[in-house]
């Protein structure tokens, strides 16, 4: 672009080009044929806004005027240049020209084909008098008859999680992390939360086959509940475990065009559960991409496949996606020949079986208002590691399903949506005579949010970008071992102003206010950040905020008997009597991001969380004759289970409180066109207060001191390319409560976790003008067998084959 405005169109149609043949974006094609107006090319420029026109833009009509006045434009040339012909050589033959319509010569090569070449039309006007030249001179005098110039940064990164608008990562109050479209294909994975391994401050525990926890910063655990997953905006969060099963979304990899992952509290502008960071999983946009599939298969029947369709109508886009996963167990957990069990299912071999369907659809009004509807749908069998006594857990038959839409315009957006989860439940195992605690959960969550949008000045240099927004939401459960089915209404009202103190400092606020019914009062937060530009594409960024996290209806709600071995006998986990205390986190952290090169992008932040009030199971106790005489627990055996209660417990906040001292490092550098490089670095020092505790309370870091990640990708203009990405994470210890068999209760015991490292690598080849793409990939190539948590299962090497196909 700098080419064009500097005069240099060769240069700049050659670089478009380029630009084009790794990257597609219908705006470089307007940008091309634009640069081949101003140098009279007016063929190539016709034939390049039709090209543009097959994606049907917003302004397909501006444009179809002008590639008729164009082709008007030829032909009053042409005829031009036959008359001159005719005076200057008395005559031509028959048929030599015909003014009738354009020439038929075919223009030059469309981007991608091959080099830019001089087009026809200025070979021709250099051995013309100017009076046959003198439409391409009118023309290049005249650009704005064939439209301005397309100067939004397609091909520069952006992210919209961090403050709920779009802006390039410098700008951005929050350490913020992308997984590029590239990222994901070049790596082969088919586990959307798998792809985050390779992040800076990023937890991933693979503990089933089906299972993968995710966390930022430490805290993860078995349910991980401290990190808001969204998909386009609209909440994945399960409200009634608070976890997020990857595994149920209606949506593959083939349909994510990007995930950013915004480390550090995130409360201040998405409420509860944003507790440690937000990961936002943003899909193709309907009316790009095209349509194609894709299909996988691997060692033990591991199977992925996904089929999509994406199109536009004027001003009408839509994309229809269906897909299938098969995930065997990672290790099987029953063996064979147990005689001494009964189980939930005879096929101990399968982890998740799912079937997923998605459709969005949006139309555009004008160049400023959208809007668009959503509906996906998954259904099958999950395997997840649960809580307390329930490990390995079964969900099956599980359903899914979501709707939603949504309003964008420059000063209004809204958007509501409705979840549903509906799960058939037990334990995959138990001992003769002992129950599985079957059970039978429905979960409704409908949301909807209004935000209004303004821009505007308060002094000279002094530029606001104001949000003001309100939320509303319901969640409604029924579930078998809950004492009732729940119903809750939450609200929300958060504003967000980004002041731009000229181009060199911003200062962002963020606040919210969230009523919690469970706690029949409000909680707040907020944020608030300084960023400092060096140069424009560099930042030094202060922040400190606040967030928090409600406790969920497994939490506040609960009552369910676990089996003791004593037979007959039951723990009785139920609702305490005292209200849980949301857990609360502070953060102060100071950052620096610098993408001045084209050769490089280095990342790093520093930051202290300190993190109080965690909920967890609580110690267990024995039942006396005063608990029975007050009616404080049942007096006879469960309805469901015919379990008597011998011991009850509740979830309980935690009396520790962590100190954690963190560092994040990481580069990413593209040394030649084709190749990228990127490594990173995480330290995490904990630090576990407890002062308030008794003696019996186990140090638990919650997470690794060291984690490394580094890797290579590769694209060749043969249509080779490739991954290979390594990663480490160091030793670590876990409390986790267990049956303490002889005293008949649960209590904390610590489970060592050795180093582990894997090794994952894809290699694949695209033809067919890089419509079709072969591929094999390998996860744990060089099989260091491992768990990543201690009741989780080993992990082994995994091989798999691809074929894909884009029309």
């Amino acid at each position: 672009m700098t080419a064009i405005a500097d005069g240099s169109y060769d240069l700049a149609i050659e670089e478009l080009k380029k630009a084009y043949a790794i990257l597609p974006h219908p705006n470089v094609l307007y940008n091309i044929a634009r640069a081949y107006v101003d140098i009279g090319d007016l063929e190539n420029a016709v034939a390049n806004y039709r090209r543009y026109l097959e994606g049907n833009p917003v302004d397909r009509d501006d444009v179809t005027r002008i590639v008729g006045a164009l082709e008007a434009r030829i032909r009053k040339q042409e005829a031009q240049l036959l008359e001159t012909q005719q005076v200057q050589g008395g005559g031509v033959a028959a048929g030599a020209g015909d003014s009738g319509g354009p020439r038929t010569s075919p223009p030059e090569p469309l981007p991608s084909d091959q080099p830019h070449e001089q087009g026809a039309d200025r070979e021709r006007a250099a051995s013309l008098p100017p009076a046959a030249i003198a439409p391409a001179v009118v023309r290049a005098q005249n650009p704005r008859e064939a439209g301005e110039l397309k100067t939004e940064a397609v091909f520069e990164e952006t992210v919209v999680t961090a403050s709920k608008a779009a802006q390039n990562p410098v700008d951005a109050p929050n350490s913020t992390s992308i997984i590029t479209e590239q990222d994901i294909r070049l790596s082969g994975i088919t586990k959307i939360p798998e792809l985050l391994r390779r992040l800076a401050g990023v937890d991933i525990m693979e503990v089933t086959g089906a299972h993968t926890e995710v966390s930022l910063r430490g805290f993860n655990q078995r349910l991980s509940n401290k990190v808001l997953v969204l998909v386009d905006g609209r909440s994945v969060y399960v409200d009634l475990i608070g976890a997020t099963l990857w595994g149920l979304l209606s949506i593959g990899v083939e349909d994510v065009e990007r995930i950013e992952v915004v480390r550090g509290p995130g409360s201040a502008l998405y409420g509860a559960d944003a507790f440690n960071g937000v990961i936002n999983i943003i899909t193709k946009q309907p009316g790009r991409g095209g349509s194609g599939f894709a299909f996988g298969y691997g060692d033990q029947s591991t199977s992925h496949g996904s089929i999509w369709a994406s199109g536009r109508e004027k001003e009408t886009a839509y994309r229809l996606s269906a897909g299938y996963d098969y995930l065997p167990r990672w290790s099987r957990e029953v063996p064979a020949d147990r005689s001494d069990l009964h189980l939930a299912t005879s096929d101990q071999d399968t982890s998740q079986r799912t079937l997923r369907l998605d459709a969005t659809v949006t139309r555009q009004f004008g160049k400023d208002v959208k809007i668009g509807a959503q509906g996906g749908y998954s259904s099958g069998s999950y395997e997840i590691l649960s809580i307390g006594g329930e490990q390995d857990h079964v969900l099956g038959p599980i359903e899914s399903s979501d709707l939603s839409a949504f309003l964008h315009s420059k000063h209004l957006e809204a958007r509501a949506f409705w979840n549903r989860i509906s799960a058939v439940q037990e334990n995959n195992a138990a001992y003769l005579g002992q129950s599985l605690l079957p059970a039978r959960s429905v979960l409704d969550v409908v949301d909807a949010e209004l935000r209004l949008v303004d821009e505007f000045e308060t002094g000279r240099g002094v530029h606001h970008h104001l949000q003001v927004g309100v939320e509303y939401r319901l969640k409604s459960v029924q579930w078998t071992y809950q004492a009732a089915d729940e119903v809750e209404h939450h609200g929300g009202l958060f504003v967000h102003d980004e002041v731009n103190l000229g181009a060199r400092a911003a200062i962002v606020g963020d606040y919210r206010a969230d009523y919690v019914p469970y706690l029949d009062r409000v909680v707040q937060s907020a944020r608030g950040s300084v960023l400092l530009h060096p140069s424009m594409q560099s930042t030094v960024r202060g922040i400190v905020g606040t967030a928090f996290r409600t406790p969920t209806f497994l939490e506040s709600y609960l009552d369910i008997p676990f089996q003791l071995p004593i037979t007959g006998g039951a723990l009785l986990t139920r609702a305490q009597p005292t209200p849980l205390q949301p857990e609360q986190i502070l953060t102060a952290e100071l950052g620096y991001l610098n993408s001045q090169s084209d050769y490089f992008t280095v990342d790093s932040a520093f930051f202290y969380n300190r993190v109080s009030n965690l909920i967890e199971l609580g110690p267990s106790q024995a039942i006396a004759l005063a608990d029975v005489a007050g009616q404080s627990v049942p007096t006879g055996p469960s309805s469901t289970t015919g379990l008597y209660p011998l011991f009850v417990n509740g979830f309980e906040n935690q009396c520790q409180v962590y100190g954690v001292y963190g560092a994040e490092l990481g580069l990413r550098t593209f040394p030649v066109e084709g190749l990228d490089v990127y490594a990173n670095y995480t330290l995490m020092d904990v630090q576990q207060d407890n002062s308030r505790c008794d003696a019996s309370r186990l140090n638990d870091a919650r997470t690794s001191a060291h984690k490394v990640n580094a890797g290579i990708q590769v694209r060749t203009t043969l249509g080779l390319g490739g991954s290979v990405d390594f990663h480490y994470v160091s030793p670590e210890d876990w409390a986790e409560q267990v049956i303490d068999v002889q005293r008949q209760r649960f209590a904390f015991q610590s489970f060592h976790l050795d180093a582990y490292t894997l090794l994952n690598a894809r290699i694949g080849y695209r033809f067919l003008r890089e419509q079709a793409e072969v591929s094999a990939v390998a996860f744990n190539l060089l099989d260091d067998r491992h768990r990543e948590h201690p009741f989780g299962q080993v992990l082994d090497r995994r091989l798999m084959g691809f074929f894909g196909l884009k029309f």
